[in-house]
């Protein structure tokens, strides 16, 4: 079959991302022929891409081959020519553009534009494909996606794929976007969302898609995501890191003093500076050895992975890490702007600096509870970016997996990922998370071990949450993470998952 994808942003960094890359591997591998629409700048990265171009009114340019591994399938990237200002919902770097805004900053004529150049590269790729499935959305924007396929292809052409960020960063603000989301989701075959809870948040904003709705999680890469004996994994993934040439343009470790002497003066400005003085998108030099080092200790690792963005609640992790009674090394992994001020954040609590801790808190508005902070045991580790090639073994040597997502998230694909890989998840207990950890917690028949309430006092909460798992016997622990092991294989496989997609395709 010939399958489209259209996807409005990269193939790593997200779970939105992710979703689109390892779809788009799944189809190829079952032998579909698929066109994938994306912003991604590096594809040779990807060993499932046959060939890669860009696309315009005019059509493909000349493709390039890519060495991609033998399959059923065949997978063709087509980037998309959309100019020089990327449209996005949090602000970011990215590489290849001058100008990234958010979507609500746009004016009529920005996001007209944008809306255009897309609905003739997507109208164009179609046709030379000659698509006979066409999903839009899988990313950032899944909203203005849908648009773009009623634009290009017409009512009952395609499959829109909703994503939270969309709703809670755009249709909820602005009625613009309330509109093109009438425009596009209205006229789809059907609408996906990974729960129950993004579909329910999108049609009570547009309503009338309920009868369109089909729920369909996301998958676990079960093979990479497995298991391992915690400093085997992290000494391999510290080993893959030595022969990566990309981490010498990471953050260095010499940006710490940076960091102190901000933190000091009190200089907000120097932390926003500083973010942009080396590649966000690699991982820090030193991260091989810093793995290593949290190899040869003994002491658990809680951990995170995903962006550093406010919206994330990852200072919730580190004021729960410092409060906790558990001796445990805390371990970030993870890219973003904001990982400056995470930096200082880290530090404050290090040295127990609560006048520091006072003007973060109120600079940031970051909820940190200055009452019953003290030094953590344990130090707090940032490794910078590490992407699909190096999460796996990092996931397997933590024993908790933290997502304290403030935000309303759709899935939360990243704690599927950590059970995958023998982490025990604990998530914030909201939107498409909630649904995560009580099936996870329905399964194991544990109410609300997997998961701890957000909002005032919520680092207590964390905290307590964290000292519940890392406090489990070992042999209880073990049991807990075969089961939810078990069950993710078994219910959020990205076969399933593709198989559900294509029959949402089904009209009718």
């Amino acid at each position: 079959m010939r399958i489209l994808l259209w996807h409005g942003w990269l193939l790593e960094g997200s779970g939105s991302n992710v979703y689109t890359a390892r779809i788009a591997e799944t189809f190829r591998a079952a032998g579909h022929d698929v066109l994938l629409l994306c912003q991604e700048a590096h594809p040779e990265r990807y060993g499932w891409i046959d060939a890669f171009g860009a696309v315009d009114a005019d059509g493909p340019s000349t493709l390039s081959a890519n060495n991609a591994v033998a399959s059923r399938g065949r997978c063709v990237l087509l980037r998309p020519r959309i100019g020089s200002l990327l449209p996005v919902f949090v602000v970011d770097r990215y590489e290849g553009f001058q100008e990234v805004r958010r979507f609500v900053d746009l004016t009529d004529v920005e996001l007209e534009d944008y809306l255009q150049r897309n609905v003739e590269a997507l109208r164009a790729a179609a046709q030379w494909h000659d698509s006979e499935v066409v999903f839009v959305g899988h990313a950032i924007p899944a909203i203005p996606g849908a648009t773009i396929g009623r634009r290009a292809l017409g009512a009952d052409r395609y499959v829109a794929k909703v994503h939270g960020s969309d709703i809670e960063y755009a249709i909820r603000l602005q009625g613009r976007y309330r509109e093109l989301a009438r425009e596009g989701l209205g006229s789809a075959i059907s609408v996906v969302g990974a729960t129950r809870d993004v579909l329910e948040r999108c049609a009570s904003l547009v309503p009338g898609i309920e009868r369109l709705a089909r729920t369909v999680p996301p998958g676990v890469e079960a093979r990479a995501f497995r298991p391992r004996p915690r400093r085997a994994a992290l000494v391999e993934t510290a080993d893959r890191l030595d022969r990566d040439p990309d981490t010498a343009r990471g953050r260095t470790a010499s940006a710490d003093a940076v960091v102190a002497r901000a933190l000091a003066h009190r200089d907000a400005a120097a932390l926003d500076a500083l973010a942009s003085t080396y590649d966000q998108e690699v991982p820090d030099p030193d991260a091989a050895l810093k793995l290593r080092f949290l190899a040869d200790r003994e002491t658990p690792i809680v951990g995170y992975l995903g962006k550093l963005i406010p919206q994330k609640g990852v200072e919730l992790l580190l004021a729960a890490h410092s409060a906790s009674r558990h001796r445990a090394a805390c371990l970030v992994v993870g890219f973003g702007s904001y990982r400056e001020w995470l930096a200082a954040l880290a530090m404050a609590l290090r040295n127990a600096d609560r006048p520091a801790l006072a003007w973060l808190r109120e600079i940031t508005n970051m909820p940190i509870e200055l009452s019953g902070q003290k030094r953590p045991r344990e130090p707090i580790t940032f490794t910078g970016r590490l992407d699909h090639r190096y999460a796996p073994g990092t996931m397997a040597a933590m024993e908790v997996l933290v997502m304290p997502s403030i935000l309303e998230e759709a899935f939360g694909m990243v704690a599927a990922e950590g059970a995958a890989a023998g982490a025990l998840p604990l998530v914030a207990r909201h939107s498409g998370l909630a649904e995560v950890a009580g099936a996870l917690e329905e399964e194991v028949g544990r109410p609300g071990l997997f998961s701890f309430e957000p909002g005032p006092g919520a680092v207590g909460r964390l905290t307590r949450g964290i000292d519940g798992l890392v406090g489990l016997p070992v042999q209880e622990r073990d049991e807990l993470s075969d089961h939810l092991r078990g069950f993710v294989a078994a219910e959020w496989s990205w076969e399933r998952t593709g198989s559900r997609l294509l029959a949402a395709a089904e009209p009718g």
